[in-house]
Parts: C-alpha cells; sequence; structure tokens
C-alpha cells in the first residue's frame, strides 16, 4: 500500500495492528476497559502516540459502519476492504506472518 507521509510512522504492519484492535474490540462487543490497553500496546511496538492509535480504531469503526463518518485515510480505507472480512485469529496470524504487504 502507498500513501503514508514522508517520516510518518504510518506503515502497512501498523494500519493492520490497528485493524487487529478494532477486531478485537469488535469481537468482545466493545468493551469501554480494552480499547487503552490495545491502543498502548501498539503504540509501544511502533512508536506511534497512543491518542493517533486510538483515532485510528475509531477510524476503523467507521469505516466498518459501526459509528458515523469520520477522516479515515485512503489506507484505512483500503486495508478495511481487504483484510475487514477476517477475524482477529486470521489478523493475527497476518500480522505475523508479514505476508500482507
Amino acid at each position: 500500500m502507498a500513501g503514508y507521509r514522508s517520516g510518518s510512522r504510518w506503515s502497512d504492519l501498523n494500519e493492520l495492528r490497528c485493524l487487529l484492535a478494532y477486531k478485537q474490540l469488535e469481537e468482545a462487543k466493545f468493551p469501554r476497559n480494552k480499547l487503552s490497553a490495545l491502543a498502548k500496546e501498539i503504540a509501544h511496538f511502533s512508536g506511534l502516540p497512543v491518542g493517533s492509535v486510538k483515532a485510528k480504531i475509531g477510524n476503523y469503526k467507521s469505516v466498518a459502519g459501526i459509528i458515523g463518518h469520520s477522516n479515515a485515510s485512503q489506507n484505512t480505507k483500503s486495508m478495511y476492504s481487504q483484510y475487514g472480512h477476517l477475524t482477529s485469529i486470521k489478523l493475527q496470524e497476518l500480522v505475523n506472518s508479514g505476508k500482507y504487504l
């Protein structure tokens, strides 16, 4: 996928990590306490700010039609279109494999 700003820490891997977090939340019926923990974990591995990760997960929620409009990037929309049908287990396997490129 393309379109990440030069110098940005956003990448296909970090997009996929956020999609995985969204799917984990969806499958658990969006528990209130889990979003922060997932965002902190992604931020730790990615170097992205926790707030940016939370916003990205929210963008996936919007793209999935759970909440209203957001300013989701084309990368987010494309990643959801390509991988949004997968379960969190399959997404975790994809993240681990590195075969999403």
